[in-house]
């Protein structure tokens, strides 16, 4: 006899005028302008933007961790759907569209479902033109898998950036490679401009893996109690409440190929601000890169489990 099995409780708008925000009901949600994720809802932040929620708050609601932005390469000529003007009405960001099938939710086995989104986001201004299909999983409810397709017309593509672009919320410190962890605070030592630090890169040799062969790049704060700490008068929006989390990308064994590589920046103020942020510079974009090919994916995930705890079988 097959057990029975109670399917996930999925969040999903109802109607095309319901806030456009996905996802699990305890697990990591994912949202587009003008829905936010965090307490209060609103628009989430900037538009050109996919949002990420987790139930990180004392009282188990969600709050928004980070940002997910999409910079395909074209020519040598990045784009930025954060910061480029909609040719639709001149603001900035590009406008992402849930795609006419929407959010479809499928078995994928007794007891298992998946939620993907289809999101169409505007041609870029060095004519990249790309489509997203964002998925999540039941049995891994931390987890947010990112497919990029190119669209008919679009310009050649030479990669398609998607970068977590707001580690300073959380102040991630801490980039664990194969060999161990680096501190932003020992590779920017003297940063103190309101300017991004200088990237760094690491190809695929110091990147770690898991059992299975993913590689697996993991950042987190170093703070014990990020919770606690006394952030001074600034934009609430920066404040950091809940406990400690680690955040990662992961690459499947079977798509991550020799050039993929992780690259990190960071940050001694808050964007937009000339504030200081707590205890040092801290990373703030965090990203894979790789050659471009259509339908590529990659994983973006949030967890309470320490970062090495993710490496282990």
């Amino acid at each position: 006899m097959v057990p029975s099995v109670t399917a996930a409780e999925w969040l999903k708008p109802a109607t095309a005028k319901d806030p456009p925000v996905w996802g699990l009901k305890d697990g990591l949600r994912f949202a587009l302008h003008p829905a936010g994720v965090g307490p209060g809802g609103g628009d989430g932040g900037p538009r050109g933007l996919i949002r990420l929620g987790y139930p990180n708050l004392p009282d188990g609601s969600h709050d928004l961790i980070n940002f997910i932005a999409v910079e395909p390469v074209v020519g040598g000529k990045k784009g930025f759907s954060e910061l480029e003007k909609s040719a639709s009405d001149g603001r900035n960001g590009k406008i992402f569209t849930v795609v006419p099938d929407g959010a479809v939710i499928t078995t994928l086995s007794p007891g298992v479902e998946e939620l993907s989104v289809g999101v169409s986001v505007e041609k870029f201004d060095n004519g990249a033109h790309v489509r997203l299909r964002l998925s999540q999983r039941s049995d891994l409810p931390g987890e947010l898998s990112l497919s990029v397709t190119a669209e008919p017309g679009s310009a050649p593509i030479e990669s398609c950036v998607l970068t977590a672009t707001m580690g300073n919320k959380a102040r991630t410190r801490l980039l664990y490679l194969a060999d161990g962890p680096v501190s932003s605070l020992a590779l920017y030592p003297d940063h103190r401009s309101p300017d991004f630090a200088p990237h760094r890169s690491y190809g695929i040799e110091r990147l770690p893996k898991t059992p299975g062969g993913d590689v697996l790049v993991a950042i987190t704060t170093d703070e014990d109690q990020p919770e606690k700490i006394d952030t001074h008068p600034k934009p609430s929006f920066w404040d950091f409440k809940g406990a400690k989390l680690t955040q990662y990308w992961r690459k499947r064994a079977q798509e991550a190929g020799p050039e993929l590589t992780c690259v990190v920046n960071g940050r001694f103020t808050y964007w937009m601000s000339q504030h200081p942020i707590p205890g040092g510079v801290a990373f703030e974009n965090f990203e894979l890169r790789e050659p471009f090919k259509s339908g590529q994916s990659v994983v973006y995930g949030i967890t309470r489990k320490p970062a090495p705890l993710l490496l282990q079988p």
